[in-house]
């Protein structure tokens, strides 16, 4: 890049602004002229602070910073400058490294446009101390899975050119909140400004809704490659996102092509908060999800298929061929006791978080229905709230117990927040309500699980034990006769307290009994057959010959004598 003429001060907000990043610059005054703050750097009397601001509640894709450059000689803020970033990995940390990085970018820019060689020095102070260790160091090589890699390599090659003597100091932040303004420090005082700049520029921010903010938005000063996906920029590590996206694609395909819904339906559907809450879960219990919302759940209709499993009723109310349909619309009593207790609970949770209340409404009786009445069907619904019922009708009641929401209970829900006293945001309240819906399923699960695998109670065992007590009453009816005589004791037990045994003991018994009527069948038969005739018996031949058949490989009449040596017969 050519460097323009030294001399004209406006040749070098051109030079600062024409690389990426030049929405950083957006807000800068200079009101003393930029000579001061070359002057000030070159004479170690510059001070340079930022602080960040981040209101999660408002918006949680927003966050902004102000940094300013103070001149100790002249005891005055010469430079001031605030933005604002948007995107999803915005926050409150995010927030101060870029503060210090549009410090360390305008330092390095104001070193290259006016030919400093070294041997000039300034102070930056931060109210954060990791961002400034993280902003200080010069590290050769950034771990792909680092958060904010995009703000650390950007520091990192401005590292590389900086001449400057940099010293970082660390402030105490909000010391307003505590002291006066004449007992606060310079550098106390300095930081309080630059919340200001940062709070002004988040507002800025909001105001302007960047909710689709372009590429070039979110692009940094000295940049030189970013991935992004559907116009966002990934900040951090790449895989989880890419993974991500691509199981989004995967699901969708799938959804579509083998379980008929709607593409508009899919993309209704608020995946990004269902991830979130069950990138949280065990992987068995995000894979029973996964089971569950694709049919795949080990129900005895699939385990009968798959396995030519006997139980593939459903354990507590007996329906044939249960499916995964079948599990949150089991008739059985203790079941729907389970079910209305914690949709009770649900309920009270809404009343207490701060939830719509025409949502809460409309959300309670939608649960508590079971799926048994449409959305569309609930009267008094205001027309506001009409996209939210068709949007989620078209989901399902399944679907939505298993934590898929539409994307237009957001908005509805984030309205009622910012007008409430509630410190809760809408991504807050949504992972809630995700979790306690997935729970409500969850524990409609366990229920039928426990139901059938018992070890003494469950289902399966209850249907071993009653056919096993029918096996001992069929074999109670045998007589003395149906077993050997060393095995009649086995008849002569008192039945009654065999049939409240245990299994082993019963199972024992019955196995004990089997094998006595094999035994004695056995030997009956032994007995009906005759004595077997010796081979030869009638033949006569000498004392220690063999009589051979008439197919022997000796030929007809030839005998062997006691030395295997043929002869002639006599």
């Amino acid at each position: 890049m050519v460097i323009g003429d030294k001399e004209d001060p406006d040749n070098f907000w051109s030079y600062l602004t024409a690389d990426k990043g030049d929405w950083m610059w957006d807000q800068l005054k200079c009101p003393l002229g930029i000579d001061v703050v070359v002057e000030a750097l070159a004479t170690g009397t510059a001070i340079l602070v930022t602080d960040e601001s981040y209101n999660r509640k408002v918006d949680s894709r927003v966050c902004g910073a102000g940094w300013l450059v103070h001149c100790t000689k002249l005891s005055k803020t010469v430079l001031e400058g605030s933005f604002y970033y948007t995107g999803d990995g915005a926050g409150s940390y995010r927030g101060e490294l870029l503060g210090l990085l549009a410090i360390h970018v305008f330092l390095s820019r104001l070193e290259d446009f006016y030919g400093f060689e070294g041997g000039h020095s300034a102070q930056i102070a931060c109210d954060n101390l990791s961002g400034l260790f993280k902003s200080k160091e010069k590290r050769k090589k950034i771990p792909p899975g680092s958060k904010n890699a995009d703000i650390l390599r950007s520091l990192r090659r401005v590292h590389s050119t900086l001449k400057c003597q940099c010293s970082y100091v660390h402030v105490y932040g909000h010391q307003d909140r505590h002291k006066t303004w004449e007992q606060m420090s310079i550098l106390e005082r300095l930081n309080y400004r630059c919340d200001e700049l940062a709070k002004q520029a988040v507002k800025r921010g909001i105001h302007l809704n960047h909710s689709a903010s372009p590429m070039t938005r979110q692009l940094l000063p000295m940049e030189s490659v970013a991935v992004s996906h559907g116009g966002q920029k990934i900040s951090g590590e790449c895989g989880s996102e890419i993974r991500y996206q691509i199981g989004k694609v995967q699901a969708r395909e799938f959804y579509i092509t083998k379980l008929g819904w709607y593409a508009a339906v899919f993309d209704n559907v608020d995946w990004a908060a269902r991830d979130k809450v069950l990138s949280r879960k065990p992987d068995m219990f995000r894979m029973w999800v996964f089971k569950q919302s694709s049919g795949f759940i080990s129900s005895g209709k699939n385990m009968k298929r798959w396995f030519g499993s006997e139980h593939s009723q459903c354990p507590n109310c007996g329906k044939d061929d249960e499916d995964s349909h079948h599990l949150m619309h089991c008739p059985d009593s203790g079941r729907f006791a389970l079910f209305r207790e914690e949709a009770q609970k649900l309920t009270v949770w809404l009343e207490m978080n701060h939830t719509d209340p025409i949502l809460a409404k409309i959300i309670s009786r939608y649960v508590m229905n079971r799926g048994s009445s449409r959305l569309a069907d609930f009267s008094n619904v205001p027309p506001e709230y009409y996209k939210f019922v068709y949007e989620q009708q078209l989901i399902g009641w399944d679907n939505f117990m298993l934590g898929q929401i539409t994307t237009s209970l957001r908005p509805l829900q984030h309205s009622h927040l910012l007008s409430s006293p509630s410190l809760l945001t809408v991504d807050d309240w949504l992972t809630n309500l995700i979790n306690k819906l997935l729970h409500i399923t969850h524990g409609q699960w366990i229920y039928r699980n426990i139901s059938k695998h018992h070890a003494t109670l469950g289902f399966i065992r209850k249907t071993e034990r009653r056919n096993m007590l029918l096996e001992i009453d069929r074999l109670a009816q045998l007589t003395q006769e149906d077993v050997p005589e060393d095995s009649k004791f086995l008849l002569e037990i008192d039945f009654s307290s065999l049939r409240y045994a245990d299994t082993c003991t019963q199972n024992y018994w019955v196995h004990a009994v089997k094998a006595a009527v094999v035994a004695g069948n056995m030997r009956r038969q032994s007995s009906l057959r005759s004595p077997p005739v010796p081979y030869g018996a009638n033949d006569a031949r000498p004392a220690g010959a063999t009589a051979l058949g008439k197919h022997s490989r000796h030929g007809s009449g030839d005998i062997l004598d006691g030395s295997n040596k043929r002869r002639k017969p006599d």
